[in-house]
């Protein structure tokens, strides 16, 4: 929620502060930053220190962000705000998903992580409307506040449920043992290959969703409304599907899900060229894109944390931080071959993304939770 939300208020700080839309929208590169370059170290930390304690260490970090963002008066003052929130998201988010992989049975581990893309899907639907709905009665400071709090409460409840939950490497680590901690999990067998399989199947979905906006706005002047319930739908749908792929994937095999869904959403990108325009019939082909991206991103999203039990969180930390690079990556990628070859080419593009995706994730073969949990 927090990390979507902030689309609906771009303009508003913009108008408010008297600068450019783009200057504005730097607010989502100086969250992003961070929290991919941070990811990539934050489970080598949790695995040599204290899983709990570093866990909380987000949730107040990211609490702190959120509320020095609410009080900030002008944009460098929000920027930096948005850094330190960005930092806190990047330590729990990737913690959160591995903890699940250890609290869990393996022969169910599918069907949490599905209920974690259920509650992620559900949070990026209604950010954007949160936002606004914040913004119009009270102002948009009061969201990040209400971030803040939420992010604080989490922590609370965490910290009251839980118990230390790792061991501490006997010879006093330090933050430099991190560096040998990722450089290990980035040579588990399969890691990579996830990674970018992640990175280039997320290159599609964002390519697909915000170059087919512009497409619609330019070309058939659809109103924002319209456009903005096409896109929706996508995360709608996944609200659904999510848990549905886990528990398919629990039971039919990771491999075989991921590739099903993944030819799913390469066929609908697919029609959307093939078919000529029509508002309900692309409402259809984004509702089914939707359904097997979240179905892809659920089984991904398991063998990632499948992948290395002994490594489960710094293998994750890994994992996320590639895939969400790929948020980042798809408008540098993809904008060329838009203002060359307008959306025709962008869905070739993104369907050579897909394809690319479904061979590493093939390469990386199906996970096994044999091995131990211990941690170094």
């Amino acid at each position: 929620m927090g990390g979507i939300g902030i689309i609906t208020l771009i303009p508003v700080m913009a108008d408010e502060w008297s600068i450019e839309f783009a200057t504005a929208s730097l607010a989502i590169t100086f969250y992003m930053i961070p929290f991919v370059m941070v990811q990539l170290f934050s489970g080598s930390i949790a695995q040599l220190f204290d899983v709990r304690k570093t866990l909380l260490f987000g949730f107040i970090i990211y609490a702190l962000g959120a509320f020095l963002c609410g009080i900030s008066g002008n944009l460098a003052g929000f920027l930096g705000s948005r850094v330190v929130q960005g930092m806190g998201a990047a330590f729990f988010f990737p913690i959160i998903m591995a903890l699940i992989g250890e609290l869990v049975p393996p022969e169910h581990v599918g069907k949490a992580i599905g209920t974690l893309g259920m509650a992620y899907t559900i949070g990026v639907t209604i950010g954007p409307f949160i936002s606004g709905a914040i913004d119009v009665r009270y102002g948009w400071p009061w969201f990040f506040f209400l971030l803040a709090g939420l992010s604080l409460l989490s922590g609370l409840l965490y910290w009251i449920s839980s118990a230390s939950t790792g061991k501490v490497d006997r010879e006093s680590p330090t933050i430099l043992a991190a560096f040998g901690i990722l450089k290990k999990s980035l040579l588990q067998p399969g890691v990579l290959y996830l990674s970018f399989s992640a990175f280039s199947f997320f290159v599609a979905y964002i390519g697909i969703m915000t170059f087919t906006a512009d497409y619609l706005r330019t070309y058939f002047q659809l109103p924002s409304d319209q456009i903005g319930a096409l896109l929706s739908v996508t995360g709608i749908s996944g609200v659904i599907v999510s848990p549905i792929a886990g528990f398919a994937g629990d039971y039919l095999g990771r491999i075989r899900v991921f590739l099903g869904s993944a030819a799913l959403s390469l066929v609908c990108v697919a029609l959307m060229g093939f078919i000529g325009f029509s508002y309900w019939v692309h409402f259809t082909l984004f509702l089914l894109f939707g359904t097997g991206a979240a179905s892809s991103w659920t089984t991904l999203n398991t063998m990632a944390v499948q992948a290395c039990p002994s490594f489960r969180k710094p293998v994750t930390s890994v994992y996320n931080a590639v895939k969400f690079a790929g948020y980042a990556a798809s408008p540098v990628i993809l904008s060329p071959l838009y203002s060359l070859f307008q959306i025709r080419a962008v869905r070739w593009g993104c369907m050579a993304a897909i394809l690319i995706a479904a061979m590493l994730a093939f390469m990386a073969g199906e996970p096994s939770e044999e091995g131990d949990d211990d941690v170094l």
